[in-house]
């Protein structure tokens, strides 16, 4: 969680970034979802439900583990890939054509798309996007997106904004999915509407889930979660994120679970901007910078520095150099093992 551009920077050095913060948004997630699966996942906010979406999706990768993803991805967010400065029209048209249609295709579908966001986007779908309420632009993403024929309709709150008439259509719209044999995963705050579209429900809170099953068992549940955790003063809900948010670390995680294969508690991407062969260049670059700065104080012309680089830097100062960044790499390393702590504050 790199707060500040130093913190980015500090990640450029192997030694520099063992004090940033670690979060893990979830925490040992595992299920199935088959197809034809409607499924809502439910939890308080910050729980881990959009960053399990975007994982799903594939819009992030995930930190450790396996994902298995069979058939193509639509997700649905408030105002998800819109562009404020486009018009409505405009923005369908580039929405479209991300996701792979032809112009002809679109212009096909256009007035169908139009009228299907409504009344309201009707009347302003020449306008700057820039200038829609947030009703709006979740009728004019969700209108694209089920226009198109995704395997796997994965919605975010998209529904939670629009009006009472829009939600029946979107009802109904996923209902025309789920009959093609489609796979829908919804989150939303309503559970008047996930119960409405879900058969299945996975309950996530603080990043682990807590409880999966038929939407009839799994939501009265988390209603009576919800009434008792409404109930509590701050101090006791800053409480029990404290409780849920105890370390957590891979290890942890293989330990409990010591009949699944090794390759799933194998963290293969650290909190880094950087990936090895950028710094790998970039260290490169800097190098050849700093000796090209030494021939230029020595007076000494690129080329013969080139052909008699001992001429610039002695062999004992390269030595050297290379000692401090090997140590360097090696400390960072180790100290990164034992700093490295995953608490979720």
């Amino acid at each position: 969680m790199m707060k500040t551009k130093s913190d980015m920077l500090k990640t450029l050095m192997p030694f520099g970034h063992t004090n940033i913060e670690k979060f893990w948004a979830l925490k040992g997630v595992s299920f199935d979802i088959y197809e034809g699966d409607s499924v809502g996942i439910v939890g308080l906010n910050g729980g881990g439900k959009s960053t399990l979406l975007n994982i799903v999706s594939q819009i992030i990768p995930p930190t450790s583990g396996q994902l298995e993803v069979n058939g193509a991805t639509n997700i649905i967010s408030v105002g998800a890939g819109l562009n404020g400065n486009l018009t409505g029209r405009e923005n369908i048209i580039m929405k479209c054509e991300m996701l792979g249609m032809s112009m002809t295709e679109i212009h096909e579908k256009m007035d169908e798309i139009i009228q299907f966001a409504g009344d309201q986007v009707i009347g302003k779908i020449d306008q700057p996007v820039k200038t829609y309420s947030s009703g709006m632009k979740s009728r004019l993403g969700f209108s694209v997106l089920v226009h198109q024929d995704p395997d796997i309709l994965i919605i975010d709150e998209a529904l939670s904004v629009g009006d009472a008439p829009f939600f029946e259509k979107g009802v109904a719209r996923m209902k025309e999915f789920k009959a093609q044999g489609k796979t829908i995963m919804f989150v939303s705050h309503s559970l008047t509407q996930v119960q409405e579209l879900c058969d299945k429900v996975i309950w996530i809170d603080h990043g682990r889930v807590v409880m999966e099953g038929p939407a009839d068992t799994v939501l009265p549940q988390f209603e009576e979660f919800q009434r008792t955790y409404n109930k509590k003063s701050k101090a006791e809900r800053a409480k029990i994120t404290r409780e849920s948010g105890k370390q957590f670390s891979l290890q942890e995680l293989r330990d409990a679970n010591p009949t699944e294969p090794s390759s799933f508690f194998e963290k293969r991407l650290y909190d880094q901007p950087f990936t090895w062969q950028t710094k790998t260049v970039l260290t490169i670059l800097v190098f050849v910078l700093a000796f090209t700065l030494a021939a230029f104080l020595k007076g000494i012309p690129l080329r013969t520095a080139v052909q008699a680089p001992l001429a610039i830097i002695s062999l004992k100062w390269w030595i050297g150099i290379a000692v401090v960044i090997a140590a360097a790499i090696i400390g960072g390393s180790l100290s990164r093992k034992r700093k490295e702590r995953h608490v979720l504050d």
